[in-house]
Formats: structure tokens, C-alpha cells, sequence
């Protein structure tokens, strides 16, 4: 009987040694845990503002017949910010399609050196000139130009209907020349806009 007894109180303490260490090292697979989560958790936090993280939009497809007159602007995102101007430099993701047909014409997406332009008439086509001002960094536009906004000085697409789906990552305003901002000397501030003109 007291063998028995002996026996039992063995492996009654084992048994509670044995809970002890387990919830010794779940505590410590606790704050393992714990510090995964809380490192996980500052990880989530970076923000990045890098717009080309962006999936590459699917192509329209083509339109067989389809005839467009007039210009067509579409904001499926509103950026943020100030929007860009005509006369304004802009860093822009494009895809260019041609409307009829859905065959690829030009894209600047996922590209090592962003496309960058002058939305002024004569740099960029007249569809540009007048469907990419008023967008904001970060927004994305679709925009479909008639031929006679499009590429007329191209004989190969002069009569194409394009689409283009545009990202606008980043704006460069430009100043006029002789208003940039100069250093004031002798501790006077430099004169105002009225005063230049």
C-alpha cells in the first residue's frame, strides 16, 4: 500500500514539475510570440509611396467600329495634393492602346526610368494637352483622344483612336523664368509678385 501511495505522489509531482516547466516555456513562446507580433506589427507600419507598386491595368480590348469624336476623361482615382497644369512637368505610368483594334501601342509601366514630360501644346499629343490637367499625385485616369487629338504627325496612327491609362506619380511646377526664388540679401525680403510685373 505504501508503494503504491509512493507511486502516486511520484507522479502527482511530475505531473505538476511537468505543468510547471510547460507553462514556463509557453510563457517564454508567449513573449516569443508577443515579440513577432509587435515586429510584424512595426513592419506594417512603412508606408510605401512608390505608385508603380501598382498592378498594370488590364487591356480595354478591342472595339471593332467604335468611332470617338470628341475627347473622353474618366478619374477612376482621385489623387492628392495640388493638380497638375498645362506648363507643369509630370512623372506619369501610361499604357496607350489602340481603341479599335486593343493592340498595344506605347507603355511606360513598371519601367526603370519613369516617363517624364511637359504638358505643353507641341511636347505632348493635343489628348494629353487637354485630358491630363487637374490630375492629382496618385491618381489614375483613363482617357480615350480621337485621331484628331492623337498622333497626327504619325502616319501610322494618324487615324487611331487611342485609350491611354495614365498614373500620375509625381508633379514638378514650373515657374516662370525670373520668378524662382532667390536668396534675400542684406536680410531684406525679396520683392513681391506685383512689383515684377
Amino acid at each position: 500500500m505504501r508503494v503504491l501511495l509512493c507511486t502516486a505522489a511520484i507522479v502527482v509531482a511530475v505531473a505538476i514539475a511537468g505543468c510547471g516547466s510547460d507553462s514556463g516555456s509557453s510563457s517564454s513562446a508567449g513573449k516569443a510570440q508577443t515579440t513577432r507580433s509587435s515586429t510584424t506589427a512595426q513592419r506594417s507600419r512603412v508606408v510605401l509611396h512608390y505608385i508603380t507598386r501598382e498592378a498594370k491595368p488590364r487591356n480595354p480590348g478591342p472595339h471593332p467600329g467604335g468611332e470617338v469624336d470628341h475627347l473622353i476623361i474618366r478619374d477612376i482615382r482621385i489623387g492628392r495634393g495640388p493638380a497638375i497644369q498645362a506648363g507643369d512637368r509630370g512623372i506619369f505610368e501610361f499604357i496607350a492602346t489602340n481603341w479599335v483594334t486593343g493592340r498595344i501601342l506605347e507603355e511606360a509601366w513598371h519601367t526603370k526610368r519613369p516617363f517624364e514630360t511637359h504638358i505643353e501644346k507641341g511636347v505632348v499629343i493635343d489628348g494629353w494637352w487637354q485630358g491630363i490637367p487637374g490630375m492629382r499625385t496618385g491618381g489614375r485616369r483613363q482617357i480615350i483622344i480621337p485621331p484628331a487629338l492623337g498622333f497626327t504627325t504619325n502616319p501610322q496612327l494618324s487615324d487611331a483612336t487611342t485609350f491611354f491609362d495614365v498614373v500620375l506619380v509625381e508633379i514638378r511646377a514650373q515657374q516662370p523664368p525670373g520668378l524662382q526664388e532667390s536668396a534675400p540679401q542684406g536680410g531684406s525680403s525679396p520683392p513681391p509678385v506685383a512689383a515684377l510685373e
